[in-house]
C-alpha cells in the first residue's frame, strides 16, 4: 500500500503541474540530493533516518490510520534550500490517507462520484507543512440504502466499484450493505449484487 501512495502522490502532483517525478522505490544507499517527498509508514528506516529526537518522538505516537504530513531540512545539509517531504502513517491506511491529504494540500477535492482536480495547473514547489490527522472514529464509511442516484439495485460491479474506489480518498475504511431475510431463497442482495 505504500507504493500505491507513493504513486498515488506522483499521479495528483502531475494532475496539477505537468510534472511526472520520479520514484525511487527501496532505496540501496544513500538517497539523492535535493528535495524529496518520501512515503513511507512511521517504522520504515527511510522516514526514521532524517527524524531528530522531537518528529520521532511524534511519528512514535502515531495510532493505526493515522499520518503526518512534515517539510524538514535535509539532514546531510540542513543551512541549504533541499527539504524532506515526510508522508507517513501509523501503518499502511494512515500513509495511504496521507497521500490524499497532501493531494487535497494540492486542491484535488474528493467526493463520491469523483475527483474534483482544477484547471489551472500550478507551479510546483515543495510545501511547507507541519501537520498530523487522526480518525474520531475507528470504523467510518457509508452503508447505502438506496441514497444512490437510482438506488443500489440499479447498480452493477462497476458502480460499485467507482464508489468503493473513493472511500479511502475520503478516509473512509467501511461499505456496509444490509439484507433483508424473506423471499427464501433470493433474499433482496443476490437479485441486485448477483
Amino acid at each position: 500500500m505504500e507504493q500505491f501512495a507513493a504513486r498515488e502522490v506522483q499521479r495528483y502532483i502531475y494532475l496539477r503541474t505537468g510534472r511526472l517525478l520520479p520514484m525511487i522505490t527501496e532505496p540501496n544507499g544513500a538517497l539523492p540530493a535535493g528535495n524529496l517527498i518520501l512515503v513511507a509508514r512511521k517504522d520504515r528506516q527511510l522516514v526514521r533516518g532524517g527524524a531528530g529526537a522531537e518528529l520521532a518522538a511524534s511519528l512514535d505516537r502515531l495510532a493505526p490510520q493515522s499520518y503526518r504530513l512534515k517539510t524538514i531540512p535535509n539532514q546531510q545539509s540542513p543551512a541549504a534550500s533541499p527539504r524532506r517531504l515526510l508522508v507517513t502513517g501509523g501503518d499502511d491506511a494512515g500513509t495511504l490517507y496521507a497521500a490524499y491529504r497532501l493531494a487535497e494540500v494540492l486542491e484535488v477535492r474528493f467526493y463520491l462520484d469523483g475527483d474534483v482536480v482544477p484547471d489551472e495547473p500550478m507551479v510546483w514547489k515543495l510545501p511547507e507543512l507541519d501537520e498530523s490527522g487522526t480518525p474520531l472514529f475507528a470504523l467510518r464509511g457509508i452503508q447505502p440504502f438506496h441514497d444512490f442516484p437510482e438506488g443500489p439495485d440499479w447498480w452493477n460491479r462497476d458502480d460499485y466499484l467507482a464508489v468503493v474506489g473513493q472511500l479511502p480518498k475520503l478516509r473512509m475504511n467501511f461499505f456496509g450493505l444490509h439484507t433483508y431475510p424473506e423471499a427464501r431463497p433470493n433474499a433482496e442482495p443476490t437479485v441486485w449484487i448477483g
